[in-house]
């Protein structure tokens, strides 16, 4: 596969134009191969993912209880825990038929740089299910399932 394919607008066939657009996240879970679920940034998520008609994509999201630090001390806040409760990406993306492929250009999660992350969809209207291949977790290879809402115009506080 090259580059060029899944790095501009080339990479989207018709059935990927629907996702094009603003999406907040609902849910994220960890299903294990013995169907026990996990909430990894625990029940309560937040975050977005952006696909554009360019072919790029970026997602961020994180647990809705992180803390947040309130004095805006930037080595303060990089001494707390929060690593494991956040979690973006971004780079190219394809889509073909019910697959969409993302080459993840950029990371907090280094072992994903430079990876493609294949995720299967389902589009029901304005809601959006992507689940992954099994997932190496330790010693486990949990799917990965989250639920994505499409967002209209943002607003910001005046």
């Amino acid at each position: 596969m090259a580059d060029r394919e899944i790095r501009n607008g080339t990479g989207i066939d018709d059935s990927g134009v629907e996702l094009v657009g603003s999406w907040r996240l609902v849910s994220f879970d960890l299903e294990a191969g013995d169907g026990t679920l996990s909430h990894p940034f625990g029940r309560e998520v937040t975050g977005y993912l952006f696909y554009n008609a360019d072919g790029y994509m970026s997602s961020a999201f994180m647990s809705a209880d992180r803390a947040g630090g309130t004095d805006g001390d930037l080595a303060a806040a990089g001494r707390t825990n929060s690593y494991d409760q956040f979690m973006a990406y971004c780079g190219g993306y394809r889509v073909r038929g019910d697959k969409i492929t993302h080459r993840v250009e950029v990371s907090s999660l280094a072992a994903w740089t430079g990876t493609l992350q294949e995720r299967w969809y389902k589009l029901d209207g304005d809601r959006l299910e992507l689940l992954t291949a099994p997932l190496s977790v330790g010693g486990d290879a949990p799917v990965a399932r989250l639920v994505w809402e499409r967002t209209h115009r943002a607003t910001l506080p005046s």
